[in-house]
């Protein structure tokens, strides 16, 4: 009986490592969250000098084994938005922003322009492998200003200003 069970148990591992891994790409594009404010401040606005004469471009990869992250880069870009890929959306997620960051290392740039993402996942039984490409244009935050706040009235088409405050 033991013998049995130790063979049936070995082909089904066999059968099992055996299997071939399935492959899903996605293509994504920026988005950009909306955020609302309880509290009125002056917004803060600046230029963005984008370099177009360049296109910058980043790649990451992640490996995971039952679940455990056992690769991937350990560095990551913040503020990095995107509202696509609903499965695994944190691992997708984790390798996006270090394709940014990768993308960015070293360029001297504030900001990753109209992002492009490339996304590969590898499934096997037990081993999931992300890949994240990104591309882009490096931008430099300029000339930050506050702008003040103005109250505006419209009489008959006729703009008034009736408070302007430094």
């Amino acid at each position: 009986m033991f013998k049995h069970l130790l063979k049936v148990t070995l082909l089904t591992a066999s059968v099992l490592a055996m299997t071939s891994c399935g492959v899903t790409q996605n293509k994504a594009t920026h988005s950009s969250p909306v955020r609302s404010r309880a509290v009125n401040l002056d917004p803060i606005k600046a230029d963005i000098n984008i370099n177009e004469e360049e296109k910058l471009s980043g790649t990451s990869s992640s490996t995971y084994v039952i679940g455990f992250r056992v690769s991937g880069d350990q560095n990551y870009a913040d503020g990095v938005n995107f509202s696509t890929m609903a499965f695994h959306l944190g691992r997708v997620r984790q390798v996006k922003s270090a394709a940014a960051y990768n993308a960015m290392l070293d360029k001297g740039y504030d900001v990753l322009v109209h992002p492009t993402y490339n996304i590969k996942v590898e499934r096997g039984i037990f081993v999931q492998k992300y890949t994240a490409t990104v591309e882009g244009y490096g931008g430099k935050y300029e000339n930050f200003r506050t702008e003040r706040q103005k109250i505006i009235y419209l009489d008959g088409g006729k703009e008034l200003i009736l408070q302007d405050r430094d």
